[in-house]
């Protein structure tokens, strides 16, 4: 899950410039460089999307129990649809944003 997390992250980052400028109304230097990741766009949102439907295959169909000596499968459970969440707004945002700012 966090591994799905820290992928939608990244396949966010080249977009964080002008969200920065929209959330704070300030431009820097610095923040325009972050296009230069660009090209990992597609591939974090594969891999981010890879392994949420990985988790879920693994926490209702995997033959094999989710086992865990801190959490109960319950409790993943609910850690689980907490991060989907989480995970589809770092993965949509790029797209929904300018639609919504239109």
């Amino acid at each position: 899950m966090a591994a799905a997390i820290a992928a939608a992250v990244a396949s966010s980052l080249c977009c964080i410039g002008p969200l920065i400028y929209l959330v704070f109304g300030v431009s820097a230097a610095s923040v325009a460089g972050l296009s230069q990741f660009a090209w990992l766009q597609v591939p974090m949102l594969l891999l981010s999307s890879a392994l949420i439907i990985a988790g879920f295959w693994r926490l209702y169909f995997a033959k094999r129990p989710v086992c865990s000596g801190r959490f109960s499968r319950g409790r993943m459970l609910v850690l689980y649809w907490i991060t989907v969440p989480i995970v589809l707004a770092f993965q949509l945002y790029p797209y929904v944003l300018p639609w919504l700012l239109e």
